[in-house]
Parts: structure tokens; sequence; C-alpha cells
């Protein structure tokens, strides 16, 4: 209801003083040619500058954001419900179609890979939130740090390169390399290749 409110007398206050200033400047001209016209081609000349005005791209903008925070305080003062801006509901909509877009996207497995001197390499189609130096990573029961990333071509830019973490590693942050992603994740030995 107050956000309604104040949306309605803002953009009000706000297209009357764009209008005054926009009048004033069509006024000055006009006056020229305002001489010997009678009050009703006054009254024409007035309408046509207010039609003017109202049809400028700018001042539609607020007069429809004006209209909108009267119709959202009407109704939250008829209904008790809230009414929602058109803003807000499309970058709502826009956000929840992007993440459907990102949630529909093919996956592609990540590619596990032990290296000499129980190093692990892992291939990734997307980012893996939150690993740096100072996260320790779980994998199979072993404890991994990240000893330096990578990027690469597609379909797997993200590349990272884990080393055993140290035995008296004090740990700031800990992830687990989830079963699950364990079971979508090919395992590439060196002598026997993809596994």
């Amino acid at each position: 209801m107050w956000s309604g409110a104040a949306q309605f007398l803002i953009m009000t206050f706000v297209l009357i003083a764009q209008f005054e200033n926009y009048f004033a400047a069509r006024s000055q001209q006009m006056a020229p040619h305002m001489d010997g016209v009678n009050s009703t081609g006054s009254a024409v000349i007035t309408a046509l500058v207010v039609l003017e005005y109202l049809l400028h791209p700018l001042s539609l903008l607020l007069l429809y954001i004006a209209l909108e925070g009267a119709v959202r305080l009407i109704g939250s003062l008829i209904t008790a419900e809230v009414v929602p801006s058109l803003f807000v509901f499309l970058l709502f909509k826009i956000s929840a179609t992007s993440r459907s877009i990102r949630r529909h996207r093919p996956s592609v497995a990540d590619i596990l890979e032990r290296l000499p001197d129980s190093r692990i390499r892992i291939s990734s189609a997307e980012p893996k939130a939150g690993w740096s130096s100072s996260v320790t990573i779980g994998i199979d029961g072993q404890w991994f740090e990240v000893e330096h990333t990578e990027r690469v071509q597609p379909p797997r830019p993200y590349v990272y390169v884990l080393r055993p973490a140290p035995p008296g590693k004090v740990l700031r942050g800990y992830q687990e390399y989830s079963d699950a992603a364990l079971e979508t994740v090919a395992i590439k030995t060196p002598d026997a290749g993809l596994t």
C-alpha cells in the first residue's frame, strides 16, 4: 500500500514538474505566433501542447508508473492484497526463465584424472563454487587442496589440479566432491585410458 502511494505521488509530482517546464518553453516558442488569437484558439493550442507532452515517450512512461502506483494503492485498500509492479514482475519472470534455461541445458559430466604423485585433475563444464587454495576438498575419503586452475576450450573449460592436503593442514573450509558427482565422473588412469 505504501509503496503504491509513494510511486503514485512521486511520479505524479515529476510528471507535473516536467509539464510546467515543457509548457513554459513551448509558450515562449509560440508567443510571437499567438498575437491576435482569441480564447478558443488559445484553448485549442493549449490542448495540443498538453497532448504533445503526454505523447512523449518519457511522459508516457512516467504516466504509466503513476497510474500503476494508483492501481496498486487502490487494490491494496479495497482487496487487502499486494498488487505487484509490472517491472518487478518482469524482472522475476526473466530471472525464472533464465534459471529454467540453465537447468534444462544438457549437463556435461566431469572428467577426473589421477595424475602421478597422487594428484587429481578435474575437468568441469561449470566452475566449482568456492574451490580455492584455502578450501579442502574431500574425494573418496582423501583430502585434497587446489594446486592451480586452468581455462581450456569447452565443453569442459574449468580445470582444477588438486594435490593431496598435507597431514597438518588447518581446515579453513571443506567441500566434499559428492557421491552424485562421482557417479557421473569418468575416471582416467594414465595406463588404461577412460574407465
